[in-house]
Formats: structure tokens, C-alpha cells, sequence
């Protein structure tokens, strides 16, 4: 909306906004603007309020007051002498050609609607708060959450002159609620709490900041999408054609690019190249054929992206956080406690530090209202908890199961991305880690449409820093590095790749049983019971189940059939006895499966015991699979699933800060004093992950 011109005059405030926003005339009234979206040359003037709504979106009120009519001339609707159809604020204004005496056509109409004063005020521009920080813990000498600090750490996350600073435990409480004795708070330096200045030793709080910066730093200034580079000029040239780009790159392009840029892949203008280009421009896209290039010359590698209107790169509404329903407990004891204190450590990392919101229904779905039952606890802090003796006439608690809100960021995935693979060396021809090839020999382990690929050398050193000359690096064929195409007879670095996938990829998959058909109704009916299903199938089925599914044995819902189901719930399992059927009907023949927590669909392993053949006094340390075989014959599986490596201490990989040249199931572990900085690895010790059946031979 532009912003008004307030005008006064005889003491009344007038707001006067540029055509086609809503207007205040005078101290008491809101007119929309006047609209004509019809005009009678067809069956007659239809100015119907749900038209004008779907063409003018968020002009027109939710309850309009009044409704307003003149001609496009501006003469009064008495005065045309029309017959008018309809004229009302819940319809808006019909005049039909029909209507009217001796068939003549009506006049053009416009209309505008009276609504109600707040619709006309100005919005109240949001306030621009940085996210939340927390870098420093109060363990040390005290929580120093300074600017310059938070600013390293978080480049570009917060502006350069904060107008005001906001500080709270990482629990939520105020600073005043904890008596710490605050030594900095300002947006100059940030926050610092130090141990020393609390009374009687006390230690500080650990504190998370946020800053309030000017509006225009949370405005997006531009919308373009990520670089593209989908071909190169050795075909028949390079074509970054927008279809094919929108194909390989679902969502990351909006409809209606308003604009278009090339460069060439190395960021020289298209210009410098003096390549005669064929295509560019925001609807096609960008194509360099090389049959137009002078002297048989060849188009340049280019990359292209795309401005779009600033609402495409607005973050999309988050969705809510749910956890997974949790039923431990059911009330053949005492009552049913699902509280959170037990539900945390029988599940952990299962539910955040801080819900937002508890949820609880029974077992078979029914809302706790409807069961009568006198609840004793429902809250995020304690869980849920039903007690028996709290209930009328001795009864029972429901069987109960909860779920947790939680804030969006314990949802949010981080980004999917594959494992490192390093397939090839550069001894031979170059080093190659084809998209193919990895697939071949990683089965379903990369997705079918990668997004990016990371490239960087086995020592994790950048591609840029080795000097190569690149052959292809795309998400479409991999990692190509050749010999023959570097200067002075050098040959590639040895490369690792990785790739970027959509999110999806990265989700585990549900975990359901295969499908059981124990019984059939030929008899009292079709019993699928938990307890006889699980005698049956010993091992298929988990101790909990998080939910039933049942349907015919030829796939047909239970609705359909019109049985009447006497049971079906996660505790029981599934039962319709035919006893129960209209007019001595038989139950269909049913079959059941059941949703199971992840952990149950997940390989059974075993590991093998911890391995130190060498120590690193010579070259390195070298835990190489091949001469563990032969020291510990049968002990090892012939393809490990994966390895683990620590110090000969017990410490972490991580907490040695070596730099690691090689760490693979399938070769073993190596670590080489000359990559270090001290000179020396750590000692290893290595153990491998191998399937369940290797170790219960």
C-alpha cells in the first residue's frame, strides 16, 4: 500500500491514497475504490461482489457495510429507470437485459463498498528482529554473547547498527528473573554476564540474545534464483533453455521471470567472449549454438539465473511440529501416565527441550472429553496422566496416547546430503567420479534428481586451490578431472564428491509389517488378534505398535464392506464376528498390518571387537582392512556396513582434530603425520559394523 497524504481541513482527517486502494473520505467512513468489472453488452451488468473479490484480492472487506451504484457517467441508478436484479452487500449488483421494458440493454454500472473504519488504517509496518543466538555457555569465566563474536560467527544475520538488544535464558526467563548481575547489554558491544560479579560464587544464567535492526534489513532487496549450468558447448553448444532447467530443477524457478543473467561458468560477461548468441531472454532462456560462431569457433560454458518477483523468494508459512504419538503406559495398573519426565527417556531426542503444546486422544481415537474420564494432568510440563482412582464408580482410565508441539526448528531437516564417495584416483587417466558409475556401486544411496554436487580434495582442500583444469562438474554426470588437461604434464588432485538432495530423500521411510491374514469368517468370524498373530509370526511384529491398518483381502476399505468391526486398535489388534452382522450376514475376510517405530525396520547389526595393528611412530597410523583380515581371520565380515574410530583412549575422532586421509569401511582407516599441523596423529584403534547374520553364525 503507498503511503497515505494526510490532509486536514475544518478538523477532519482525510486519508487520500492512490486510485484503486481503499479511501477514508471522511472521519468516519471507508470507501473502497469504485469498480466496473461488467458492462451489459452480453445477457446485461454483473458487478457480483464474488467476482470483484476474485479479481481485486484483498480490496474489498470481509463484511462490507453498504453498497454503493451510479452509472460509469455517474447518474444515479433511480434515474435510468432500470430494473435492477440484485443490489445488496452480500451479492453486489445484478441488472439483467431480460428485466428491462421493451428488452433494452441497462446501463454501465460501477459499485463501491462502505466497510468498516479499521479496513482503511494504515498497516503497522512489523518489526525486524534478528533470529535468536546463543554461542557462549556460562562454564568458563561467563556468557559473552558479544556483537563482534556473533557477527564472525553469523555472517550477514545481523545489520550494522542495531537499534535495540533483547536478552533471556535459553529457557525463556527474563534476565530479572534469574538476580544475575548483568555487566554489558547494549547494541555496542552485545551481552556479557560474568561469574565473578554474582553473588556469593554464584554463576550466570546461559543467555541467547537477539537485535532489533531497521525494517528495510528484513526486506529482500532481490529475488534471483541459484546459478544454473545444465550443458556445455561440446555438443552442439550450450543450451540453458528455461524448460529444461524447470524439469531438472523442480520449484527453484518461479513462473514469470522477470529477468535473465549470463555468465560464463569461469564469471566472464557474455560479451567478453564474442560468442554470437541465439536465445536470451527470461521466457526461453539461454542458448549458444556453435555452428554461429565465427571461424568454426566454439560457444563459451555458460551459467544463467533468473530475477523473480520478490514474492518467490519470501520464506514460506512453517508448518506446525508435531512429534509422533506416544503411548507407554495403559491404565491396568494404577491409571495411564504418559508423562513427559518418562515418555523423554524412554524416547530420546524424540521430543524437544521446550514443547509448545500437548495433545492427547485414546488409542482408538476418540477425543479425551468424550470419554467421561476425570484427567489429573494435561500440560506441557508434566505430560498427561490419568489416574483409576480418581474415576466414577471404580471405572477405568481410556488407554490414552499424546503428542507434543514443538517449535519448527527441532522439525526442520538440515539439508540432505549424500555421503562422501571417492570411487577413483588420478593414477590412471584422471579422476573420475561419474554420476553412473557411484550409483552402480552405491545403490540407492543418491538420489535420483540431485540438486548441487560439492567437490573437494580427499585432504578437504578446495577445487579452486589445486590449480586443475575441471572437465565436468555437474549434477547431471558427476566429477570429471582428466590428466591430459593440465598445464606442465601435472596430474589432477584425488577428489571426493557428495551431492545435495531434496528433502524427501533424506526422510526416513514409515515402517510398517507385511500384511497378515491369520483367519478367515468362515466360522464366528475373522479374528486378527495381536497376541495370536504375534505367536504366529514371532520377531515380524514390534512390541509397540504406533498404528493399525486394516483392509479386505482384496484390498477394499473396511467402510465399504458395511461390517460392523467389533474391535480394531494397536493394543488387540483386529476383530468382526459375524454374530454382529444385519440379517445373519458373514464379515468380510480382513487382512492387518502395523505401523512400527523406525527403530524396528532398521538392518539388525553387530560390531566386531576394536582393532590397534598399528601406531602412528612410523608414517601414520594405518588400520587397513586387508591386514586386519589376515591378523583376525573370520572376525571381520567380508563387506563391513561401516566403521567406527577412536583413540586407543577412547576419545573422539573429532576431539583429536587430525586430519584424516582416508576413513572407509571397505579400505580400513588412515591417518598420516605429514597431513598434520602437529606433526603426529593420535593412536587409533578401529572397529567395523557388520549384518546380524555374520555374527549369529
Amino acid at each position: 500500500m503507498m503511503c497515505p497524504m494526510i490532509i486536514k481541513w475544518l478538523g477532519i482527517t482525510l486519508w487520500v491514497l492512490h486510485a484503486g486502494n481503499p479511501v477514508q473520505a471522511s472521519s468516519d467512513e471507508c470507501w473502497t475504490p469504485w469498480f466496473d468489472r461488467d458492462n451489459p453488452s452480453g445477457t446485461g451488468d454483473y458487478e457480483t461482489l464474488s467476482k470483484l473479490r476474485k479479481e481485486n484480492p484483498s480490496k474489498i472487506c470481509v463484511q462490507p457495510v453498504k453498497i454503493e451504484v451510479k452509472t460509469k457517467a455517474g447518474a444515479d441508478v433511480g434515474l435510468t429507470g432500470d430494473v435492477i436484479h440484485v443490489s445488496d452487500v452480500h451479492r453486489g449488483f445484478v441488472c439483467r437485459n431480460r428485466d428491462q421494458p421493451q428488452h433494452g440493454p441497462c446501463a454501465d454500472y460501477k459499485v463501491r463498498f462502505l466497510c468498516p473504519l479499521e479496513f482503511c488504517k494504515p498497516k503497522e509496518e512489523p518489526e525486524c528482529w534478528t533470529s535468536w543466538f546463543d554461542r557462549d555457555n556460562p562454564s568458563g569465566t561467563g556468557d559473552y554473547e558479544t556483537l563482534s563474536r556473533l557477527r564472525k560467527e553469523n555472517p550477514s544475520k545481523i545489520c550494522d547498527h542495531p537499534v535495540k538488544i533483547e536478552a533471556k535464558t535459553t529457557s525463556g526467563a527474563s534476565i530479572g528473573s534469574t538476580g544475575n548481575v548483568i555487566r554489558v547489554s547494549d547494541t555496542i558491544k552485545g551481552f556479557i554476564c560474568q561469574n565473578r560479579d554474582q553473588p556469593q560464587n554464584g554463576h550466570c544464567a546461559d543467555y541467547k540474545v537477539r537485535f532489533l535492526c531497521p525494517l528495510e534489513f528484513c526486506k529482500p532487496k532481490e529475488c534471483w534464483t541459484s546459478w544454473f549450468d545444465r550443458d556445455n558447448p561440446s555438443g552442439t553448444g550450450d543450451y540453458e533453455m528455461l524448460s529444461s532447467l524447470r524439469k531438472e530443477n523442480p520449484s527453484a524457478i518461479c513462473d514469470q521471470p522477470v529477468k535473465i543473467e549470463v555468465k560464463t561458468t569461469s564469471g566472464a560477461s557474455v560479451s567478453s567472449t564474442g560468442n554470437v548468441i541465439h536465445v536470451s531472454d527470461p521466457i526461453t532462456g539461454f542458448a549458444c549454438r556453435n555452428r554461429d560462431q565465427p571461424q568454426n569457433g566454439r560457444c563459451a560454458d555458460y551459467k544463467v539465473r533468473f530475477f523473480c518477483p520478490l514474492e518467490f523468494c519470501k520464506p514460506k508459512e512453517e508448518p506446525e511440529c508435531w512429534t509422533s504419538w506416544f503411548d507407554r503406559d495403559n491404565p491396568s495398573g494404577t491409571g495411564d501416565y504418559e508423562t513427559l519426565f518418562k515418555l523423554r527417556k524412554e524416547n530420546p531426542s524424540k521430543i524437544c527441550d521446550h514443547p509448545v503444546k500437548i495433545e492427547a486422544k485414546t488409542t482408538s481415537g476418540a477425543s479425551v472429553v468424550s470419554t467421561g474420564d476425570v484427567i489429573l494432568a494435561h500440560d506441557t510440563i508434566t505430560g498427561f496422566a490419568c489416574r483409576n482412582r480418581d474415576q466414577r464408580h471404580n471405572g477405568l482410565c481410556a488407554d490414552y496416547e499424546v503428542r507434543f508441539s514443538c517449535p519448527f526448528e527441532f522439525c526442520k531437516p538440515n539439508d540432505c546430503w549424500t555421503p562422501w564417495f571417492d570411487r577413483d584416483n588420478p593414477s590412471g587417466t584422471g579422476d573420475y567420479e561419474t554420476l553412473p558409475k557411484l550409483r552402480k556401486e552405491n545403490p540407492s544411496k543418491i538420489c535420483d534428481q540431485p540438486v548441487k554436487i560439492e567437490v573437494k580434495t580427499k585432504s578437504g582442500a578446495i577445487v579452486g586451490s589445486t590449480g586443475n583444469v575441471i572437465h565436468v562438474s555437474n549434477v547431471r554426470r558427476g566429477f570429471v578431472c582428466r590428466n591430459r588437461d593440465q598445464p606442465r604434464n601435472d596430474r589432477c588432485a584425488d577428489y571426493q564428491v557428495r551431492f545435495l538432495c531434496p528433502l524427501e530423500f533424506c526422510k526416513p521411510k514409515e515402517c510398517w509389517t507385511p500384511w497378515f491374514d491369520r483367519d478367515d469368517p468362515s466360522s464366528t468370524g475373522d479374528y486378527e488378534t495381536l497376541c495370536r498373530l504375534r505367536k504366529e509370526n514371532p520377531s515380524k511384529i514390534c512390541d509397540h505398535p504406533v498404528k493399525i491398518e486394516v483392509k479386505t483381502t482384496t484390498g477394499a476399505s473396511v467402510d465399504s464392506t458395511g461390517d460392523v468391526i467389533h474391535l480394531s486398535d494397536v493394543l488387540r489388534g483386529f476383530v468382526c464376528r459375524n454374530s454382529d452382522q444385519p440379517q445373519n450376514g458373514h464379515c468380510a475376510d480382513y487382512k492387518v498390518r502395523f505401523l512400527c517405530p523406525h527403530e524396528f525396520c532398521k538392518p539388525k547389526v553387530c560390531k566386531t571387537p576394536w582393532y590397534d595393528r598399528d601406531d602412528p611412530s612410523g608414517t601414520g597410523d594405518f588400520e587397513i582392512l586387508e591386514k586386519l583380515y589376515l591378523d583376525h581371520p573370520k572376525e571381520i565380515c567380508p563387506i563391513p556396513l561401516d566403521i567406527e574410530v577412536q583413540t586407543v583412549t577412547g576419545s573422539s575422532l573429532s576431539s583429536s582434530n587430525d586430519v584424516v586421509a582416508v576413513m572407509d569401511p571397505t579400505i580400513g582407516f588412515i591417518c598420516k603425520n605429514a597431513d598434520q599441523k602437529s606433526g603426529r596423529c593420535s593412536d587409533y584403534k578401529v572397529r567395523f559394523i557388520c549384518p546380524i547374520d555374520f555374527c549369529n553364525r
